[in-house]
């Protein structure tokens, strides 16, 4: 890691701590903080905004100028399950709607402590149902999400095979977190160069969401289930991350079964840096690539 990237990382760090969990600040107060660090107040001026009831939830709906046929994305935020919302997720997917040519539904599904598991997944299931009552076919959309977001996203494609539900073409994953036990290697190491997340924060912010037994569940962590029916992955993470391993064993349980994976490793980077692209061009780039995936048909699991 370069110069440069030490800079990056120290900047992020500070940006984002204030909006990190800690059990001395409140919850709410935590949220509005992760708003004022994320929320963009204007959107691109081809980009149309909508507020829609998708299931029982509110939730935007984005449609870039530029949307091709029918494919549309449906976005689970992050925000470890107790914070993130529509306000400050919408740059970014307006980012990514752009780059990918589609529609995409972000619904503003409700949150932990006040809401644990499972209502989060039951919120995106819902959401997703509303999709397919408007006429969208599965084979046009995409799931997609971020840290817990990514959690959710993978937890609902788990949740769609146990139901026998039609699944979606693809899913896109930015950090997924996928092992609410937060076992892995990086978790067990006495230094990580992760400026943002510890383990202590995850293992607390997982015990915001459902409690300790239920963490092999793989709806909970998703890590635990069975891939062989799911469509393409295109999973993009930092390398300086504590949640890398979760990424790598993902891609892997993945690729084992016959799943077409893309592991998409950005050198230096931290979380979520897709969504701070004023501290670095890399993160609109990364984009870019998600955006040319889902464009050439997902490795197939598009029509």
């Amino acid at each position: 890691m370069g110069t440069s990237d030490t800079g990056l990382l120290r900047q992020a760090g500070k940006l984002f701590r204030k909006a990190i969990y800690n059990p001395k600040i409140p919850v709410k107060t935590l949220r509005v903080h992760f708003d004022a660090l994320l929320g963009e107040a204007i959107l691109p001026h081809n980009m149309d905004l909508q507020t829609v009831d998708a299931g029982v939830i509110p939730a935007d709906l984005l449609s870039p100028e530029l949307a091709i046929g029918k494919r549309i994305i449906l976005y689970a935020h992050g925000g470890g399950f107790i914070s993130g919302s529509r306000k400050a997720y919408r740059s970014l997917c307006a980012s990514l709607a752009t780059e990918c040519a589609a529609r995409l539904l972000l619904p503003e599904y409700r949150l932990s402590p006040e809401y644990p598991f499972p209502t989060a997944l039951e919120d995106l299931y819902n959401a997703y149902a509303w999709l397919l009552k408007q006429g969208n076919n599965p084979a046009d959309i995409i799931v997609a999400g971020d840290g817990a977001g990514g959690n959710l996203a993978l937890s609902l494609l788990h949740y769609l095979s146990d139901k026998g539900s039609p699944l979606p073409a693809a899913a896109i994953l930015l950090s997924p977190w996928t092992d609410l036990s937060c076992e892995g290697q990086a978790f067990l190491a006495r230094k990580h160069p992760d400026p943002i997340h510890t383990k202590e924060i995850l293992s607390a912010l997982a015990l915001q969401y459902t409690w300790q037994s239920n963490f092999k569940n793989p709806q909970v962590s998703p890590i635990h289930g069975d891939f062989s029916l799911f469509p393409p992955l295109y999973i993009q993470c930092g390398s300086k991350e504590i949640l890398l391993d979760d990424s790598k064993a993902l891609a892997e349980r993945a690729r084992a079964v016959g799943i077409p994976t893309v592991l998409d490793i950005e050198d230096g980077m931290w979380h979520l840096f897709q969504a701070i692209d004023r501290l670095t061009p890399r993160a609109h780039l990364a984009v870019k690539r998600i955006g040319a995936w889902a464009r050439s048909g997902c490795a197939g699991g598009l029509r």
